[in-house]
């Protein structure tokens, strides 16, 4: 019961964090440090630091309290981190095929994907799935995003539409 209490919280709190992490940047007075893991512009791609960040940052706060608890923490927080951002582009890619582009789906899309993603998370940490070497696997993972996060923001790639500013956030 424990676990479930935390997973779910955890929907709320990554939310509310990813709220604060999309303004954070613009808050900071464009600050350099800031841009590692808040959105510097309304690229689908920047959006993904909401998801990704807020996930780890409280992924960070509940391992205080459970982590322990659980052999296969690190690798469940990393693949349900890096499973957010990805429902995160198919989920709205797939509704601004058949729809303009909204506000408030997008908050909509952002807050599913966080509750799916925590209910993998829920689903890994109960499996008891473990195999040495998973936990590194995860950390590895997370380094690997967050670099590519830190590049990417610096040095975006130009021939790809996530990295192409949409309209719908403005």
């Amino acid at each position: 019961m424990k676990l479930t209490k935390w997973e779910f919280i955890g929907v709320i709190l990554i939310s509310g964090l990813g709220i604060f992490l999309h303004y954070a940047y613009e808050l900071s007075e464009s600050n350099q440090y800031v841009a590692l893991f808040a959105p510097v512009n309304e690229t689908i791609w920047e959006h993904l630091k909401m998801a990704f960040y807020g996930m780890i940052g409280f992924a960070l706060f509940e391992y205080i309290f459970i982590g322990s608890e659980h052999k296969n923490f690190i690798f469940a927080k990393a693949f349900s981190s890096l499973l957010a951002c990805f429902l995160v582009v198919v989920l709205y890619y797939g509704y601004t095929n058949f729809l303009d582009p909204s506000l408030y789906l997008d908050i909509i899309i952002f807050v599913v994907a966080i509750l799916l993603a925590q209910m993998f998370s829920f689903a890994i940490l109960k499996s008891k799935l473990f195999i040495n070497g998973l936990n590194y696997i995860g950390l590895i993972a997370i380094f690997l995003a967050a670099l590519t996060f830190a590049s990417y923001t610096y040095e975006p790639p130009h021939d790809n539409n996530v990295f192409t500013e949409t309209l719908s956030h403005e």
